[in-house]
């Protein structure tokens, strides 16, 4: 296959008002939905048209950038990340109270979308949009990030493990200490597996041998 002749790195920046119906379109991309138009836009590109990328959610905020090759106005968009922190995951913990519950999303974050479009993939994209996303999770003191990939889609999954996740084994447990308090997670059994990276320069993950099995334990 041929690759694209793009070679500038591309230009990555926070999604704006008005980008709802692009960042949707991307969204699809992601999903495994590539040239399905939505019959009305959803809320994520409402949300996007009215705040911008930068997202209020229940324990912190998500973050939407946008890659382009350019910055010039028009330029059609090339790829899409989007962080936040897992919501669903942090209201298992309402014992924490909502202050231990902040604590947690600043610590833990999913990358819940990255996607590239057909005509940019094999450009690096991918991994700038990567890169971006972490570093502004890293800036926001965020130790861990995960990503949900599907278990028979080994590329994907090696992919990660190239730009230094570690993918847990299907309904392997992951384990973070955040000031005391340990949450634990996992896949959910869906047919997904969880590609896992420490941010913090400090942090490692390491896989830990129990009598009832392994599990994945930030230290």
């Amino acid at each position: 296959m041929e690759r694209p002749a793009q070679t500038k790195p591309p230009v990555i920046r926070v999604a704006q008002p008005g980008d709802g119906a692009t960042v949707e379109a991307l969204a699809q991309v992601a999903l495994g939905a590539d040239g399905v138009v939505p019959a009305a836009p959803g809320a994520f590109a409402a949300a996007i048209d009215r705040h911008g990328g930068r997202l209020v959610l229940p324990h912190g905020t998500g973050c939407a950038l946008v890659a382009r090759a350019s910055a010039a106005p028009g330029d059609p968009p090339l790829g899409l990340a989007y962080t936040c922190p897992p919501v669903r995951l942090i209201d298992q913990y309402a014992e924490l109270g909502p202050r231990g519950q902040r604590r947690l999303a600043g610590a833990l974050a999913e990358l819940e979308l990255l996607a590239v479009t057909a005509p940019a993939r094999g450009a690096g994209v991918g991994t700038a949009l990567l890169a971006a996303a972490e570093e502004q999770l890293r800036s926001g003191g965020c130790r861990l990030v995960f990503a949900k990939v599907r278990s028979a889609d080994r590329p994907v999954l090696r992919w990660y493990r190239r730009r230094g996740y570690l993918p847990a084994a299907p309904g392997e447990p992951v384990t973070l200490d955040v000031d005391g308090a340990w949450t634990v997670f996992d896949d959910g059994g869906d047919g997904h597996r969880l590609a896992v990276k420490p941010l913090a320069p400090d942090e490692r993950i390491r896989r830990v041998f129990a009598s009832g099995g392994t599990y994945l334990a930030s230290m």
